[in-house]
């Protein structure tokens, strides 16, 4: 049996959630086989992974026997998927395909599984141009009306998938596997090491941390204003800290400078831009709290990357961050400008992080591995 992957959004050494989660994803169907005892019809299995470009080091490293890479080389980028994808699948199609970052082809097996990882175009159509708009949307619909089935990250995603193909008289088989988080995200004991790091981004304690593109879903401008009370009030050592945006910029970023530039605190906010992932971790060690009152989120990797270091963390009560948090975070109204403010204050008495850090105890790619390839394994030996 062959199991084809679009792996092409995981191709890339500067990887956002989308790519990280392909690019995990992959990393553990290398080691498939050797999980017989958990997935012994899967030694008869061979995965092909489908890119426009030869696979980059991370992916490429200890490839094994059952996983192979097919490097289909034109048109052009915004064309691959619908022209060069949909010629492979014509003439050389698998058994199974699996899409799990970006859009099916419009030629397909019949039994195809895609991920959906949100319909924000919903909720934020600002946030896109026209085209992307349109394209996400149809994606989502077509995936419904004519895939085998549909993977989601959460609850939250799921209602609103199915709120938005709600009219379809046809609905794929539609299955929720929640993410997970890369291990380097723990609790650092190396305090030299952070100070190191921290040197670099001319990052000083005391700081409250955010992560993710500066933008109106992230509620870049929000994070900023709760900051403002909190340095005005004199918050305890929160009087002296900085405010750390990491991330690049995003939709609305123009309002999100101009809150800067306007801020009698704007010296203590720092945008540090791109951050390595051999850095953040311990950034995220070090910072007082994370906060991350996103307005929308499909997962939102950050709070178990925040858990997993120890890090207190404020986020939204609303979309899927309070089902990813569950009790071990502070939830706030995201639009809540005071609210925030408090709650960060709240986090900062640290009473939740023994909550966090056994929630994500149990979690990994592994089990997320494991998972999805068990949904495009179930009933296929049945064909």
């Amino acid at each position: 049996m062959i199991i084809g992957i679009d792996a092409s959004r995981a191709n890339t050494l500067h990887r956002t959630g989308v790519e990280e989660y392909v690019f995990q994803l992959i990393q553990e169907i290398k080691n498939i086989h050797t999980k017989a005892s958990v997935f012994p019809e899967t030694q008869d299995i061979t995965f092909v992974l489908y890119t426009r470009e030869p696979l980059i080091a991370e992916l490429a490293a200890f490839l094994p026997e059952h996983v192979t890479n097919k490097v289909l080389r034109w048109p052009p980028r915004r064309l691959w998927t619908q022209v060069r994808l949909s010629w492979e699948m014509l003439t050389h199609p698998p058994d199974i395909l699996f899409v799990p970052g970006h859009v099916v082809p419009i030629i397909h097996p019949k039994k195809t599984v895609m991920t959906v990882h949100d319909v924000a175009a919903i909720a934020f159509p600002e946030s896109y141009n026209w085209f992307e708009r349109w394209y996400s949307l149809w994606s989502a619909k077509y995936a419904v009306r004519k895939l085998w089935k549909v993977i989601v990250p959460s609850e939250y995603t799921k209602q609103e998938f199915q709120r938005l193909v709600k009219n379809e008289q046809r609905v794929a088989s539609i299955h929720v596997v929640p993410l997970a988080y890369d291990k380097t995200y723990k609790e650092i004991s190396d305090e030299q090491k952070i100070a190191d790091v921290l040197n670099t981004y001319h990052i000083q304690k005391p700081f409250l941390l955010s992560v993710g593109r500066l933008e109106l879903k992230k509620n870049s401008v929000r994070i900023i204003q709760a900051f403002e009370l909190l340095k005005k009030r004199q918050s305890g050592n929160l009087a002296n800290s900085q405010l750390v945006l990491v991330g690049g910029k995003g939709y609305g970023y123009e309002d999100v400078e101009k809150a800067i530039q306007k801020s009698p605190y704007k010296n203590d906010i720092i945008l540090p831009g791109y951050v390595s992932d051999e850095h953040l971790p311990y950034i995220m060690n070090a910072a007082e709290v994370f906060v991350f009152p996103s307005l929308y989120e499909g997962f939102g990797i950050p709070i178990l990357e925040a858990f997993a270091c120890g890090t207190p963390v404020v986020t939204s009560n609303t979309t899927s961050c309070a089902e990813v948090a569950g009790d071990a975070a502070v939830l706030v109204d995201p639009l809540d400008v005071e609210r925030i403010a408090s709650g960060i204050v709240d986090a900062m008495k640290g009473e939740k992080i023994s909550l966090a850090l056994e929630r994500v105890q149990d979690i990994s790619w592994e089990h997320v591995g494991q998972h999805i390839v068990q949904i495009c394994f179930d009933d296929s030996h049945q064909r």
